[in-house]
């Protein structure tokens, strides 16, 4: 059922990357722990734990969310006539925001047939939606956004474990855009088809 407001708690044990297209729906996406990477135009921004970025309508983008990524997601139908906030970008929550959000996280955790039908969900998200009409959406590239941003195969300063994941990420990319997996193998595992598997099956919890 497609409810006008919509409320998802959702953790990402493997890595997810959402196709590059234009999105049906107004989003506020929140991350609790891990880090997602949304796509804008040629940039791609990070959003850590405690930050939340505003998706419109009809904005053309790709959400990668990192292994172990927990997330709560308001999603708002383009059947709502408010006026929305028509940028994307990083949103400051208020303490009104922060606290609906924490509320309906931790219904839907007690209660398990909580559900966006139920009344006391609706009345929360019916002043979430006011809230979020008054955000103001801006980007801004962060220190971490940037180190992304510069990112390539054979030079990076990212941890590890965000190296292992663009690597992986890459990879897949290769892959669908037509590259035979024996010459990604060679090209960014120095041809260990074996060391390959294993990181598939740690980052994306199967083969390519």
């Amino acid at each position: 059922m497609n409810f006008a407001i919509e409320y998802t708690s959702a953790y990402f044990s493997h890595l997810v990357i959402t196709p590059r297209k234009k999105v049906l729906k107004h989003s506020l996406v929140s991350v609790q722990s891990g880090l997602v990477l949304i796509k804008l135009g040629k940039q791609e921004y990070a959003v850590e734990p405690g930050q939340s970025i505003w998706v419109p309508y009809d904005c053309l983008t790709s959400l990668t969310y990192f292994p172990n990524t927990q997330v709560n997601r308001v999603d708002f139908s383009v059947r709502l006539t408010d006026s929305f906030p028509r940028q994307a970008g990083y949103i400051t929550q208020t303490n009104l925001s922060s606290a609906l959000l924490e509320k309906l996280e931790q219904t839907k955790a007690r209660t398990s047939n909580a559900n966006n039908t139920e009344q006391a969900f609706k009345d929360m998200l019916s002043v979430l939606k006011q809230e979020v009409l008054s955000f103001k959406p801006l980007l801004c590239e962060s220190a971490l956004s940037q180190r992304f941003n510069q990112w390539n195969i054979d030079d990076s300063n990212l941890p590890q474990e965000h190296t292992l994941v663009m690597v992986m990420r890459e990879a897949k990319k290769r892959m669908q855009s037509g590259q035979k997996r024996a010459l990604v193998i060679d090209d960014l595992f120095s041809g260990k088809e074996e060391e390959f598997e294993q990181l598939c099956m740690l980052v994306f919890g199967e083969d390519l």
